[in-house]
């Protein structure tokens, strides 16, 4: 079981991600160079993975309690 604390680092973690795939998301809509576009599209991609992970973990946790 998690402690308050670390819950509360994890929803920072996933707030910061989930800032990080808007706003690459934004930039890549913004830029005309297609390589800077797929960097950004890539990152994004990361950012948003990381988030289903670490949010399936802690649902699969708060059905186990």
């Amino acid at each position: 079981m998690l402690s308050s604390k670390e819950l509360m680092h994890l929803e920072d973690f996933l707030s910061m991600h989930q800032t990080g795939v808007k706003t690459f998301n934004h930039f890549a809509g913004e830029l005309q160079d297609q390589q800077g576009k797929q960097l950004l599209q890539q990152l994004s991609q990361k950012h948003q993975q990381h988030v289903q992970m670490v949010s399936k973990h802690l649902n699969a946790g708060q059905t186990m309690q």
